[in-house]
C-alpha cells in the first residue's frame, strides 16, 4: 500500500515538474515554432508579424495567390473590378480583329492598296499593289500591265518603322522598271504620314530621280508619288 502511495506521489511530481519546465511559445521567444515560417514571424494564426521577403497583403506586390496587388485571394480586401473592355479603349481585346474594330465592334475598314505617281510628268497608277516586310526591311511595290510590257515602281525602306521622312540609299533604293528600262534611284525620299505596325498599314508619299542601268534612255523623274498600303 505504501509502495502505491509513493509511486503516485512520484508520478504527480513528475507531471507538475514537466508542466513547470514546459516552454510557453510566443512571437518573441527567439525560436521558429508555433507554425512560424521564420524566427518569431509568419505564423499561420497571424499573431506574429510577417517575415521579411515573404508574401503578405501589404508588400506592394501581387504574390501569394493574390488576385491583384495586395488584394483578393488570401487578402481580406477584394480587388476592384477591372474596367470592362470597350470599343473605344484603344486596346485590341474582346475578340476584336483590329484595335477597337471588328468582332463586337464596328467592322474594321478594308484597306485599299494604292500607289500612284507622275513618271516623267505622265500619270501612272499601280493596278497590283502590295507590301512585304522582309526581316525589318519594307518593300512597297506597285505594278501596272499593258499588252507590251509591265511597269513597276518599288520602294525599299530600311529605316525605323515609324512616321517621318527617310532618304533612299544604295542599300534601300527606289526603282522604276518598264520594258528595257531598269532605273535605280540616285536621289529621293519616302515620307510616312501613317505607320501603324498593329494594322500594318502605311500611308505616305515619295519622290525620286533615277539613272537607267539597262538599255533604256538615260534618267527619269518620279514625282508626286503617293501610297496607301497594308503590308504582310
Amino acid at each position: 500500500m505504501k509502495t502505491k502511495i509513493w509511486l503516485s506521489v512520484i508520478l504527480l511530481s513528475a507531471i507538475l515538474l514537466a508542466g513547470a519546465c514546459k516552454q510557453k511559445y510566443s512571437c518573441t521567444d527567439g525560436e521558429q515554432n508555433q507554425g512560424e515560417t521564420g524566427i518569431d514571424c509568419g505564423d499561420a494564426a497571424g499573431l506574429c508579424p510577417p517575415c521579411a521577403n515573404m508574401p503578405n497583403c501589404s508588400d506592394g506586390v501581387q504574390n501569394g495567390g493574390e488576385l491583384g496587388i495586395d488584394c483578393g485571394g488570401p487578402c481580406s480586401n477584394p480587388c476592384n473590378n477591372p474596367p470592362a473592355p470597350t470599343c473605344t479603349d484603344g486596346i485590341q481585346n474582346q475578340g476584336e480583329t483590329g484595335v477597337d474594330c471588328g468582332g463586337p465592334c464596328t467592322p474594321c475598314s478594308t484597306p485599299t492598296n494604292a500607289m500612284s505617281a507622275l513618271i516623267d510628268s505622265t500619270p501612272w497608277s499601280g493596278t497590283q499593289v502590295s507590301g512585304l516586310n522582309t526581316g525589318g526591311k519594307l518593300n512597297l511595290i506597285g505594278k501596272s500591265f499593258s499588252a507590251t510590257d509591265t511597269t513597276e515602281v518599288r520602294l525599299v525602306h530600311g529605316g525605323a518603322f515609324a512616321t517621318g521622312t527617310y532618304d533612299f540609299t544604295a542599300i534601300n533604293p527606289a526603282t522604276y522598271l518598264q520594258g528595257p528600262i531598269q532605273c535605280i534611284s540616285s536621289s529621293g525620299t519616302i515620307t510616312f504620314t501613317t505607320f501603324n505596325t498593329t494594322t500594318k498599314n502605311v500611308v505616305g508619299s515619295f519622290v525620286f530621280g533615277c539613272t537607267d542601268a539597262g538599255s533604256g534612255s538615260g534618267n527619269h523623274d518620279i514625282t508626286s508619288g503617293t501610297f496607301d498600303i497594308t503590308y504582310n
